[in-house]
């Protein structure tokens, strides 16, 4: 611990530390307030290290624990979506935050145990006129966490964070200690697979985990557990059998945190073009930077390129999302139930005049009957799955007018592609063709609403697919 003051010099015992980052200390005011034009400069609020439990009262074996070291200007929303990563949400849900006047973190019995909050934070538009019955509302968008922490009136006191009000998960928040400041959240430390979404709170997860444990399951059990691997919002293929249910992977965590603190149309890396694109990744392949690792270079010596592969960010930047020239999905789990939110937004970006493109291993993973419910429902189109083959293709030059106006030279008159052909579409949406009067392309670009939807079904990476991708995008 320093005995001299950061600003003359002299040593005392009883100096002053700075309340803000408490990394410099000071003889008196004097000296503090001369240094802070100095001091402001590197003075940044420390991060708080933040325990938070799920259902500790209930859940035990394991226990499913986050501790995250959290900016202390973040506010509560973004906290919000910082635990939903951590704890492996699908954002699926309404959620809200309850400041209790008590410090107890053993967690509630039921929901009426410990009385009504002081107040609840949460999304406004979230929240239903009660007539003044109730606890007071906060925005959680504009109360940040040291508002919270620091105040005299809240420090200390308990905190849950409840996701799903029908299954009732409830995370209790405790403050152990304050660290440097970082930008983004950061998890530190964890236990315990993260619970399935809507298994019907801790009493239907404890069940599903029975199911698991059975040497000799039930056909109802049997079914739990196909349903968790195949259909759950946040389903997870392997299953919880044995040691899975303590499985959990802190780096993959932190690289989804790492993708919140990326600003909307926004690169970590130089130049800066006048063009953003935004890639959703939901079910990245292992392989996909290898073998993509030239399309993505072009992408990028184009455009600044966000990746997102977490239903968090790609829901935050999709917010934003009047900001990228286009917006490419690189799989089709975004076609899944689960993502209806997901889904909605990108309609209503193509509505206001964005472009929505499929492709990638999009047309390498989709099921057939998936793509055609899927544009069904979601797109009002009636796009589905014709041929899968490798053929000769030519530019259809009566093609889309917005398409033909974004080609630059080194779009191809003719190439060969292996790919996935859609049938359903438009003669004018067919942007490359096998032979006049074909009804079916493996490129397609259609006009929506305002904007534009797109469908790549290359599955080979062919170079010609490279230029089609940029025309697309428009960059």
């Amino acid at each position: 611990m320093s005995t001299q003051c950061a600003f003359c010099g002299k040593t005392s015992i009883k100096l002053l530390k700075c309340g803000r980052c408490t990394s410099c200390s000071y003889c008196g005011p004097q000296c503090q307030k001369k240094d802070w034009p100095t001091h402001k400069v590197k003075c940044k609020r420390q991060n708080y290290i933040l325990r938070v439990d799920l259902h500790p009262r209930f859940i035990i074996n394991p226990r499913i624990t986050r501790t995250l070291s959290c900016p202390a200007t973040a506010t509560f929303a973004e906290f919000h979506e910082a635990l939903l990563v951590a704890f492996g949400w699908a954002n699926t849900h309404i959620y809200d935050f309850d400041v209790f006047d008590h410090s107890d973190t053993s967690g509630r019995e039921n929901s009426f145990s410990w009385g009504e909050p002081i107040f609840k934070i949460t999304d406004i538009s979230t929240v239903e006129d009660c007539c003044g019955f109730g606890p007071p509302y906060r925005d959680s968008s504009k109360v940040t966490l040291f508002k919270i922490l620091d105040d005299p009136k809240t420090k200390g006191k308990t905190i849950h964070y409840n996701y799903d009000l029908g299954d009732g998960w409830e995370h209790v928040i405790s403050c152990t200690g304050r660290t440097d400041a970082t930008a983004p959240f950061v998890c530190l430390e964890g236990e315990g697979h993260g619970c399935a979404e809507d298994v019907g709170g801790h009493i239907g997860w404890k069940e599903l985990l029975e199911a698991y444990d059975s040497q000799n399951p039930t056909k109802a059990q049997k079914e739990d557990m196909t349903w968790f691997e195949q259909r759950a919002s946040n389903k997870d293929p392997e299953g919880l059998r044995g040691e899975l249910k303590w499985k959990w992977d802190r780096d993959r965590i932190n690289q989804v945190l790492a993708e919140l603190n990326v600003p909307s149309g926004a690169t970590t890396t130089l130049p800066t073009f006048s063009h953003s694109v935004l890639l959703i990744s939901l079910d990245k392949q292992p392989f996909f930077d290898d073998m993509y690792s030239q399309v993505m270079a072009k992408l990028r010596s184009k455009a600044d390129v966000t990746e997102v592969t977490h239903i968090a960010s790609a829901m935050k930047h999709l917010l934003a999302a009047h900001q990228f020239a286009a917006v490419i999905v690189t799989d089709p789990e975004v076609m899944d139930n689960g993502f209806v939110a997901v889904q909605e937004k990108l309609v209503d970006y193509a509505r206001a005049g964005g472009t929505v493109i499929f492709g990638f291993h999009c047309s390498s993973f989709v099921r057939p009957n998936d793509l055609a419910r899927f544009f069904k429902e979601t797109w009002s189109v009636n796009w589905q799955s014709g041929a899968y083959t490798r053929s000769m293709l030519s530019l259809n030059h009566r093609a889309n007018p917005v398409f033909m106006s974004r080609r630059g030279p080194n779009l191809p008159q003719q190439f060969s592609m292996k790919a996935l052909h859609l049938i359903g579409t438009r003669a004018e949406d067919r942007i490359y063709i096998s032979s006049p009067g074909s009804t079916e392309s493996p490129a397609v670009f259609a006009k929506y609403g305002d904007g534009n939807l797109g469908w790549i079904g290359d599955v080979n990476t062919e170079d010609g697919t490279t230029e089609l991708i940029l025309t697309m995008c428009g960059v």
